[in-house]
């Protein structure tokens, strides 16, 4: 079987971010995929994402998951007009003052889901 690569790309830190990768295999025993995590760090601007954000695809994800608060910054909005590019089933997580740019993620092609 074919494993599932999936990929999380994190810009800053949403209070959720830290778990979002183990709960897909927390205990490492699932056979079936294989999730990647890369970061900017606490880091939220332009630069850090476009010196990090191509690492995630070297590990050519089947899906992404892209978390950050405030996705509507400039960082964070850089970011989803790179993802948005590539091609990949990607869905964005982030906070309350993402709600502002919700109409230019479904544009973009991206999911989303909003925390409150």
């Amino acid at each position: 079987m074919e494993k599932v690569r999936i990929g999380v790309f994190k810009c800053g830190n949403i209070g959720s971010a830290p778990v979002l990768e183990l709960l897909f295999d927390e205990l490492a025993d699932r056979e079936d995929i294989v999730v990647r995590t890369v970061t900017t760090g606490s880091k939220m601007d332009v630069e850090s994402v476009e010196a990090t954000i191509e690492k995630i695809f070297e590990f050519n994800p089947n899906i992404l998951f892209f978390t950050s608060p405030n996705t509507s910054a400039p960082g964070p909005s850089k970011a989803r007009e790179i993802l948005s590019k590539k091609k990949v089933p990607t869905i964005v997580i982030t906070d309350g003052p993402g709600k502002r740019v919700k109409d230019e993620i479904e544009k973009q092609g991206l999911g989303y889901t909003i925390i409150m």
